[in-house]
């Protein structure tokens, strides 16, 4: 069974194949498409980030301020 990689394992190696794009797109004599390559990358960055953000937010409404009904008795 393979080892499951963490997240930053998983980053780690998109990193490095996004590296060897860039490269073999350059390589390859296509620069001027670089600039719709990183459009791409920064568009899937974006998306994730979002993806990241919603799985980050609480799960219930309360956020912890006072509510109708919570407030201390004097």
């Amino acid at each position: 069974m393979a080892k499951k990689l963490s997240i930053a394992g998983i980053l780690r190696l998109t990193s490095d194949q996004l590296k060897r794009i860039r490269k073999r797109v350059a390589n390859g004599g296509h620069v001027d498409q670089m600039q719709e390559v990183d459009a791409l990358v920064g568009l899937a960055k974006e998306m994730a980030d979002r993806q990241l953000a919603g799985l980050e937010s609480p799960a219930d409404e309360n956020d912890g301020s006072v509510q109708d009904g919570d407030d201390a008795k004097n």
